[in-house]
């Protein structure tokens, strides 16, 4: 009997050691079915995370916004190899240095006809998003959605990782992106979204397609060509206004580092006095003179001449400051 009543004593303990075992993992299957679970939201939270720290403001802004979640993963997973940034061959550094490179995505895309706003996060990667992102938003019709990008990084700021995102999907409607660290609280999280409709408030009041361009004492407009360039750049003056320091090139042309990266939408252009130009993605050019090349149309000075134009830029360096205009 005592013998009897040992053994169920010992069973009993083993079945609540392997209960609390399923319970305390991290990734189990229960926690991770946001790939094939039906998205019933208009909010959808999609996410890629290595470590976690994506994953959980991700799961804290579904939370405060009633969103489903869907995460990425990747068709083959990183290991850990992979993702050893010292490597200059590893898996995760020949994909961040290779424009083109777009690794499978585990699954099928979810359906988003039913969203309207997608929060979209990731970790930030050699100071871009990684390239398995640019996958889902390659497969995905972002037509006519709000899209939040947010990032998790050490240091690095969502910088120009949002806005080579924005221009493979220029469709959608993209907001100022955020980027938040380890540890990040659900208070700050929550502050951020409830920011977002003071920001869309304010967006209304922006004028895409106009910018202001104050050089020697003077501010000019100019009207802005319709690209994701020329969005791009002004919704970085919705932050502040960009000073660039720039100096004569050719004797046509003014030039000086943006300090941000604009995606790219080169032509072969013929300029002509007043032209703004985007070179190699992050030189901001002010022509005076003639040229032609493969370049980014960023958009046109109103109203003046090639000689006025010339004599307010001066010879030598400049300063300039965009800032955008308020309707």
């Amino acid at each position: 009997m005592k013998k009897s009543i040992f053994y169920l004593i010992i069973l009993g303990l083993s079945l609540l050691h392997v209960s609390c075992a399923k319970g305390s993992g991290e990734n189990t299957a229960e926690e991770h079915t946001d790939t094939t679970k039906p998205l019933t939201a208009e909010t959808l939270v999609v996410y890629f995370s290595q470590t976690g720290t994506t994953e959980g403001v991700a799961r804290m802004i579904a939370d405060i916004t009633g969103g489903d979640t869907w995460r990425i993963e990747a068709a083959e997973p990183y290991t850990a190899e992979d993702l050893d940034y010292t490597n200059q061959q590893s898996r995760s550094s020949l994909e961040q240095n290779n424009p083109d490179a777009r690794p499978a995505i585990k699954g099928d895309v979810p359906d988003l006809s039913r969203c309207r706003t997608i929060y979209l996060g990731y970790p930030i990667w050699w100071g871009l998003a990684p390239r398995v992102v640019y996958t889902f938003i390659e497969s995905c019709n972002l037509n006519g959605k709000t899209v939040i990008p947010f990032c998790t990084s050490g240091s690095s700021g969502i910088g120009s990782s949002a806005t080579q995102l924005q221009a493979l999907a220029p469709g959608a409607t993209w907001m100022a992106g955020r980027r938040f660290g380890a540890g990040t609280s659900r208070g700050e999280v929550e502050q951020w979204i409830n920011s977002l409709q003071e920001d869309n408030d304010n967006d209304n009041n922006i004028n895409y397609n106009k910018m202001n361009i104050r050089v020697n004492g003077r501010t000019l407009t100019a009207t802005m060509t319709d690209n994701s360039s020329a969005r791009a750049l002004i919704d970085l003056l919705k932050e502040g206004d960009i000073v660039i320091d720039m100096s004569d090139y050719g004797d046509f042309e003014k030039v000086g580092d943006l300090g941000h990266t604009l995606p790219q939408n080169n032509e072969n252009i013929n300029t002509q006095a007043g032209d703004l130009i985007l070179y190699q993605g992050r030189n901001f050019v002010i022509y005076y003179g003639n040229n032609s090349w493969s370049l980014t149309r960023l958009g046109k000075i109103d109203n003046i001449s090639q000689a006025e134009l010339k004599e307010l830029l001066g010879e030598g360096n400049v300063t300039v400051t965009l800032s955008a205009v308020r309707q």
